[in-house]
Formats: structure tokens, C-alpha cells, sequence
């Protein structure tokens, strides 16, 4: 039986609705139509097409929870809008599994592991909304189907979007999504790329972005203080929230201090921001619950704003003509590998302009002998994406023939009649 707020306590609830609009409250998590009520975040509506649930107006800081918004085994409509979710640095800002009808819309999601992920769920609709500086955008797992995806933006994540679903629509009505890391052109100057979006099928990237992120929006990341050593190295995106994480095999850790370029000690109490620098110098030690303090040790960190590069590493058998071209035959693998300071998070390539794949191992060259296009990149852990490679390499499975060349013997010429040698 779907719950409905009733007329008796409309003007009530309308009235917590309104103050509930950007209000901070912890995450939420719904299981079962039953668990769509006030105390999930729900502030209005009953359940059907007519009249979806609401969750709506929240701001949710998910450091230390697992989700901002959770919900499970649902077929009521509902609608999640207007919320901002920060940092699901632990899975994911939005996670919706073996769900149907949602609406997700108009929401902003930043800093985390995944913004928004589908598990088993259909009709789902995820519209205008923007999402930044996590390790996964949008991410629709096996088992969903039918989602349709439209005038969202996309920006500097590693990796934009992944689809596993079936049916899904990455537009609608001939509006797809903003991708910071798309590449394509739009020469006839109607908004939409003219080429699709590699990554997912979306045959029409918008060149601008409908919504943006809000001006406080920024990438975060976790430094585990145990695993670096004295005058170790790491890697951060510019503009990096650092939240800093110690471990005590003992009775375990009271306090973390840190300090910059030696600076003035501070004690650690929450993330803060990067000094605006190529180079930081952090300094940092911790103290345990009985006042034991280790020895200041430092972290180098640089901050990285260069996209990965990427080489084609050829296997046997290959060569390398005169002119530089590479020849290979059905049996050579290749292998496609990238380097960043930040670390790499995806490879793509595709063979003769047909479909962009996901690089996960070895492959060989498909098809006919002679050239064929090859097209690659990489985008690194912050979104930094390199520009595409394009190669031809050249085909050759034909054993070479031999064939034995026979000559005329020549004869000597014949003596004159009636004459001998001497």
C-alpha cells in the first residue's frame, strides 16, 4: 500500500517542505515503497505518475557514510531534485538498484567515487544535472534497462559514463549531454557536436553545458598518512580538497598536525584546499591516544593539470619498414600503455573509425590485409584527457613464395666439318 500525506497535514508538511529547501541532513536510504516517508527526506506527493514522491532542497555531505542518496526495491514514481551531495568519497552520491520510475533531475554531485549509478533498474530518467570531479560520472550497470540520460553535465571525471543496460538513451529529442573530455567540432553552430560522444552512444554532445557546478564545487582525495614515507611523492588535481587519514596499531590516533613549507603547525580538523602551487610541500605527523607523537615526515605533492600519454607496444611478430610504417599479421598483439603522474583511469580505443572500446588487454587487428586506422587515448584519475593518436599500421598474413629460377645452359659452339684442333 503506496503512502500518500493526506489533506489534513498538507499545509504542515508544505510548510517543512519550505524550510527543507538546501537544508543539510545526513544520507538517506529507502527500502521499499514503504520507506518513502518524512524521515527519508520525502516532502511531498503519493506515489504515482500524477503525484511522485518528492525528495527534494537537501545538501548532503556523505564523508564517513557510504551514499548520500540509497534507495532499494522500489516501483513507486518518485522524483530526487534539487539536492547537492558532496564528496561520496566511500561508493556513490546516488545509487539507485532494482528500481523503477525515478526521476533523478537538477541535482549537483561532486568529489566522490561514482556520482549517480543504476543496479537492476529501469525507467529511470536522469536529466539536467551537474557532476565533477569523480573517479565515475554516470555509471549504468547489467541489469538496467530503458534509463534515458539527457542535458547533463559531465566534467572532469575519469571516467564520464559507462553503460552495461539495455535500451538506454544517452538524448532526447535530439539533446544529449555536456562532456568536458568530449573532442568533437561543431561547424554549423547549433550547440551539438557533429560527431557522437565515444564513451557511451551519445549521438548529440552538447558543446555547452545546460547547468554548472556550483562555485564551491572542488575534487577531494584521501591521503592515508601510514602508507607514504619520508619525502614520498603523490599526485592531486588542481583546486583539491586533502583530507588527511592516519592508522595507530596501538591504541590508535588522537591527533594529526600539518604545516606547508614550514609554515606554522596546525592541527588537522577537517579537508582543506591546496595552496595554489606547481609544488606543495606538506609536513605532517600524529599523535596517539597516550601522547605518543611520530617523528614529521613529508609529502611532495604536485599538482596535476597534464593529461596521460599513451604508446602503441606492438608484440611479435612486427617490423618496422624503412619508412617508418609497422607491419604486423592477425597473430601480433598490441598493447596499449599510459603514464601519469596521477594515474591513469581509461584507455580508449577503435579500429577503422567503428566502435570506441574500453582498453583491457592485448588485441590483434581484425580483418583484411593492407592498412588499417587505428585511434587511441587516455584520460587520467582527474579527467585530464590527451588528445587522440591515430596510427596506420599495415597488414601482411601472405607468405612470401619462392620459386626456383632456371636458366638456359649455354652450349658450346660447334667445330667446323673437316678441321681438327691442332
Amino acid at each position: 500500500m503506496k503512502k500518500a500525506f493526506v489533506p489534513l497535514l498538507l499545509i504542515v508538511f508544505l510548510g517543512f517542505a519550505a524550510a527543507a529547501q538546501w537544508v543539510s541532513r545526513g544520507p538517506i536510504y529507502i527500502h521499499g515503497d514503504e520507506g518513502f516517508t518524512w524521515e527519508n527526506g520525502v516532502v511531498r506527493g503519493s506515489g504515482t505518475p500524477e503525484d511522485p514522491y518528492v525528495i527534494e532542497g537537501w545538501i548532503i555531505d556523505t564523508l564517513g557514510y557510504d551514499y548520500g542518496i540509497y534507495i532499494d526495491g522500489t516501483t513507486a514514481h518518485f522524483v530526487i531534485r534539487n539536492c547537492s551531495i558532496l564528496y561520496p568519497q566511500e561508493k556513490a552520491g546516488i545509487l539507485l538498484s532494482n528500481v523503477e520510475n525515478g526521476v533523478i533531475e537538477n541535482c549537483s554531485i561532486w568529489g566522490g567515487k561514482v556520482a549517480i549509478q543504476l543496479i537492476a533498474s529501469k525507467n529511470i530518467v536522469i536529466r539536467r544535472n551537474a557532476i565533477g570531479y569523480c573517479d565515475y560520472g554516470i555509471i549504468i550497470s547489467t541489469g538496467s534497462e530503458k534509463a534515458v540520460v539527457y542535458e547533463n553535465s559531465i566534467i572532469s571525471c575519469g571516467l564520464p559514463a559507462r553503460d552495461e543496460g539495455r535500451f538506454d538513451l544517452w538524448y532526447h529529442e535530439g539533446r544529449g549531454n555536456y562532456w568536458s573530455d568530449y573532442r568533437g567540432k561543431d561547424l554549423d553552430g547549433d550547440g551539438i557536436g557533429d560527431t557522437p560522444y565515444e564513451v557511451v552512444p551519445d549521438h548529440y554532445p552538447l558543446m555547452e553545458p545546460v547547468v554548472k557546478l556550483p562555485p564551491e564545487a572542488s575534487p577531494m582525495r584521501t591521503l592515508s598518512l601510514a602508507k607514504f614515507e619520508e619525502r614520498n611523492v603523490i599526485a592531486l588535481a588542481p583546486g583539491s580538497l586533502v583530507r588527511l587519514v592516519a592508522t595507530d596499531v596501538g591504541v590508535g590516533v588522537e591527533k594529526i598536525f600539518y604545516r606547508f613549507e614550514g609554515g606554522e603547525w596546525k592541527l588537522y580538523s577537517e579537508p582543506f584546499p591546496l595552496e595554489g602551487k606547481a609544488v606543495v610541500r606538506l609536513e605532517y605527523y600524529s599523535v596517539d591516544k597516550l601522547g605518543n607523537q611520530e617523528s614529521p615526515k613529508v609529502l611532495t605533492i604536485y599538482l596535476d593539470s597534464a593529461p596521460p600519454v599513451t604508446k602503441l607496444i606492438p608484440g611479435d611478430p612486427h617490423y618496422y619498414d624503412p619508412e617508418g610504417k609497422l607491419w604486423l599479421t592477425s597473430r601480433t598483439p598490441l598493447e596499449l600503455a599510459a603514464e601519469d603522474d596521477s594515474g591513469v583511469a581509461h584507455i580508449f580505443f577503435r579500429i577503422d573509425e567503428g566502435t570506441w572500446a574500453e582498453y583491457e588487454g592485448p588485441f590483434h587487428i581484425p580483418g583484411s590485409q593492407g592498412p588499417h586506422k587505428l585511434e587511441f587515448y587516455a584520460i587520467d584519475l582527474y579527467g585530464n584527457r590527451e588528445e587522440t593518436h591515430v596510427v596506420t599500421v599495415w597488414k601482411d598474413d601472405t607468405a612470401p613464395v619462392t620459386r626456383p629460377e632456371l636458366k638456359k645452359a649455354v652450349l658450346p659452339a660447334p667445330k667446323p666439318e673437316g678441321k681438327e684442333g691442332g
